[in-house]
């Protein structure tokens, strides 16, 4: 080989060397350099999280609802463990995972002994595994092991005398009101990292807000995990979360309760919701829902309680969509109260081949429209959607907000179903006159009656009024709606509601509750089939009423639906004792003079 080769060689080679160095260096340096360095500092410093106080959740008067009570962390300092991590795991699971209590909550399922005794063995297993998993971390020093530790379950781990083991002040949740409101609520969890989160109600919707920041403080430790007294420490100061100050009224919120509970245990129903809401604002003053869960015992309840019926659970309205359809027709200026059905309310109408009854097979020929409300019939209903043109049907039940959420401030909203306008059928474009082949949920059906009660304006549905923040409180704006019927309609259509409430043969007697007499209240009752499948059940009905007062000028709008009831299927004989349960319960709490 010549020197010029070799030379070549030589250069080749140590070039090669050069580079490979130098992206050795570029990948320690650039690419794994802010690990390294962060390696490197938590092998000198460890930081400790110093918790921030939860905000409340209070009633419109300020009386509490949700506040915090007093709990303790347990953490352990590594180093200091001196029994084997198993051992100590499973000591401390034992402890930790019993404390599930036998619950019995209205319409909640209780615990059978063996269901309990299975539920404290899995959850004791899992959580050994967990705390295991955390002794044995790799160059860990503390490391939390439990979150929210009442003072008795403390006494019982000091009494194990185990050492590396202490414990720091938190808080955790408290509920004064027990379940109430419970799907409103929601409730405070530990997440993926052990952290408190809210999950669900108005805990999960305003997390944020609620839960603050954390301080943190960053301490240099010695060569063996222990702080130095005089070493340097860096602090980040803590802020504290915002309390909700609510529409909720507490009154309100307990007799809707307590009147829904009677409901659904006098009529056998499967469960229940019911709603009291300010028609001309959205501000719920009311939300109740059966079955329930206990927000201090989340765990405990199947997944399924956690979501709010109010606006996950959907099904047909039925008969309570009519006033609807009515009012878009007098809003077009297509019918008025006194307009008369022709021959095409004589008898069952066919349609497609398929036939339309009324509820009770029936019929009253020439009927006004406000006797079409009143005897709620079905054929009369189709004859209102063929005079206003399905094109300005279909339109009037997109303005009234179905199909789309509400916008409550609450998680897990579905925003039901409205299927698109080319794909109904004769039959379909029928039946949906007297609410059937749509789907929705609760509040949008209070949120769309609404507009008949408040000069024919959407309203949006809310459970914030103010959000009491460190800095000061801040005022939760309204948003207004657009106009989806005409004043003129609303209150045609008001009056027309007036006569349902005093006349219809399907409407609940009220000489059961006289006191009422002097009261006009506009409402309407409903019966519909539930669908499953795309079949209706041969058995069960969704019953409802709904309805606002004082008729002349509404401030409260009423809302009440049973699922399933047994003894009887109607909604007038069902719902309608909780409705007007609740109508005078409020009459009475705020002293309502007759009109």
């Amino acid at each position: 080989m010549t020197f010029e080769k070799k030379t070549r060689l030589l250069v080749i080679f140590f070039g090669m060397f050069f580079l490979a160095t130098l992206s050795r260096l570029f990948y320690w340096q650039i690419v794994k350099g802010e690990d390294l360095t962060a390696q490197a500092d938590s092998q000198h410093h460890f930081t400790l999280s110093v918790p921030a106080a939860r905000g409340d959740l209070l009633f419109s008067d300020q009386k509490p609802l949700v506040v915090n009570k007093e709990a303790f962390l347990l953490y352990a300092n590594l180093p200091k463990i001196d029994r084997p991590k198993k051992e100590v795991a499973d000591q401390l699971a034992t402890i930790l995972a019993g404390e599930i209590p036998l619950i019995a909550t209205p319409g909640a399922q209780q615990l059978s002994p063996p269901e309990h005794e299975a539920r404290i063995e899995a959850n004791k297993l899992a959580l050994s595994q967990k705390i295991e998993d955390k002794l044995n971390l790799p160059s860990a020093v503390w490391v939390n092991l439990a979150h929210f530790v009442n003072r008795d379950i403390r006494k019982k781990i000091d009494d194990l005398h185990l050492s590396g083991l202490d414990f720091a002040s938190e808080e955790t949740r408290d509920y004064p009101e027990s379940s109430m409101a419970a799907h409103t609520v929601g409730f405070v969890a530990s997440d993926q990292n052990g952290n408190p989160k809210g999950y669900f109600g108005l805990e999960g919707f305003y997390e944020r807000e609620l839960a603050g920041r954390p301080g943190e403080v960053r301490i240099e430790k010695d060569a063996f995990g222990r702080p130095i007294a005089i070493g340097a420490e860096e602090r980040r100061e803590k802020q504290d979360g915002s309390s909700l100050v609510l529409t909720l009224d507490r009154s309100v919120q307990l007799f809707a309760e307590r009147n829904l509970e009677k409901g659904v245990q006098d009529w056998k129903a499967a469960g229940g919701t019911a709603i009291v809401m300010d028609p001309n604002d959205g501000r719920i003053l009311a939300l109740a829902n059966l079955p329930k869960y206990d927000p201090a015992n989340f765990s405990y309840y199947e997944t399924a309680l956690y979501k709010n019926p109010a606006i996950a659970n959907l099904y047909e309205p039925g008969s309570i969509l009519k006033p609807l359809v009515m009012a878009a027709a007098i809003s077009e200026g297509k019918v008025t109260p006194e307009t008369r059905c022709d021959q095409r309310c004589n008898g069952p109408r066919e349609i497609g081949g398929l036939f339309i009854h009324t509820f009770n097979n029936q019929y009253h020929p020439n009927l006004t429209m406000t006797e079409v409300l009143v005897n709620s019939d079905n054929t009369g209903m189709v004859f209102v959607g063929e005079t206003l043109g399905f094109d300005k049907f279909y339109s009037s039940v997109q303005k009234y907000g179905f199909g789309q959420k509400t916008g409550v401030d609450l998680p897990e909203e579905e925003e039901g179903s409205l299927r698109r306008k080319q794909d109904f059928y004769p039959v379909d474009k029928a039946t949906l006159t007297f609410g059937q082949g749509i789907s929705v949920n609760a509040l949008q059906m209070a949120r769309a009656f609404s507009a008949l009660a408040n000069g024919g304006h959407l309203v949006s549905p809310h459970l914030v009024s103010q959000i009491d923040a460190p800095t000061g409180p801040i005022a939760v704006a309204e948003k207004p709606g657009p106009q989806v019927i005409s004043s003129i309609a609303a209150q045609t259509v008001t009056e027309m509601l007036i006569q349902v409430c005093e006349k219809s043969p399907t409407h609940f007697p009220r000489d059961r509750i006289p006191e009422l007499f002097p009261y006009r209240i506009a409402c309407k009752s409903g019966t519909a089939q539930i669908a499953v499948g795309g079949a209706y059940k041969e058995k069960g009905t969704t019953a409802s009423v709904i309805g606002f007062f004082p008729a002349n000028k509404p401030k409260y709008l009423v809302y009440v639906k049973l699922v399933e009831p047994e003894v009887r299927p109607w909604g007038s004989d069902t719902a309608g004792p909780v409705f007007f349960a609740i109508v005078r319960d409020l009459v009475n709490y705020y002293g309502i003079a007759p009109n």
